[in-house]
Order: structure tokens, then sequence, then C-alpha cells
């Protein structure tokens, strides 16, 4: 009770609203062992866009914070193709490697460019909101290029044949 919440209903996609959870009811519901409490959110509705019944595709903001360094988390996924065992055996995970690092706080890896190349760097992250994560520490700063995934180039040689008829 008390958090914020931004909104989205399907009759108006591009229209965000904005609230704050008002009650978390007591009651749970399961769906195919799921278990769900629904919360009533308070919100204006000056122009009367809302109606009872709207399906929403709702974000309860439990924490925020302002003016941090964030990465899209397509960065914490990738890895460059190709990277040969050897390669791999001089870059090991972050240890631990359930991705947890000491005091509770979550590793991770990036790959900058340096140089036109992928460089492994360690980061401790922080707030994660589903596209981007905050970084707290590590070799990378707000001017770097992080890489987030590789496109292939075609050749005229390398292009698909058409199968013989």
């Amino acid at each position: 009770v008390g958090n914020g919440v931004t909104f989205t209903v399907e009759a108006y996609p591009d229209r965000p609203f904005a609230g704050t959870v008002v009650q978390v009811r007591q009651a749970p519901q399961t769906v195919q062992n799921v278990v769900t409490y629904d919360a009533v959110v308070g919100v204006s509705n000056r122009d009367l866009k809302l109606m009872p019944g709207m399906t929403a595709a709702v974000r309860i903001i439990t924490a925020e914070r302002a003016g941090v360094l964030r990465v899209p988390d397509q960065a914490l996924r990738y890895t460059p193709a190709g990277l040969g065992r050897a390669a791999r055996d001089s870059h090991p995970p972050p240890a631990p490697a359930d991705g947890v690092a000491a005091g509770g706080r979550r590793s991770g890896t990036l790959w900058k460019l340096e140089g036109g190349r992928p460089v492994r760097v360690p980061v401790e992250l922080g707030l994660d909101d589903d596209s981007y994560t905050e970084v707290l520490g590590g070799a990378v700063s707000a001017d770097d290029l992080v890489v987030i995934g590789e496109s292939a180039t075609t050749t005229a040689s390398a292009a698909p044949r058409m199968p013989r008829m």
C-alpha cells in the first residue's frame, strides 16, 4: 500500500496512467499453481477514459533511483559468437557462479567495445525493471559502447542458393 503504479489499458495503449496502490486484498486466487492477490489502485480519471472492467498492464513501483548508470538487459545476456575455449578459459564467469556477490549484491558481465573489439567487464548490479539494469560498479561509464548483440553479414559467395528443380 502506498507504492506508485504506472499502467496502460488496451483501449489506449500509447497513453500511460499513474496511480497509487490503496489496498491489497487478502483473498488469494490460485490459477495453475500461481497465487495472486488483487490490488486496488487509486487513479485520477478526470477525462473519464477509464471504465470498469478494462484490461490493464500494470507496473507497481517498489523502488526507484534517478541519475544512475543503467544498461539494457540484452547487454548482460550477450556473449560474443565464436568465443573459443581458450578465450572462455581466460575469462571465467564472475564468482560465485550464481551471480550474487559478497554482501548480497548481484554481479554480471558486460562486453564493451574498445578499439572495435569486445572486452569483458565484470560489473556489480542494482535495480532491474525487466528492460534495464542499474550498474553500481565496474569499469564501465556512461560514454562506453556496450554490446547487446551481433548482426551477420552475408557476402555474395555465402548467399543461400536456390534449390535445383
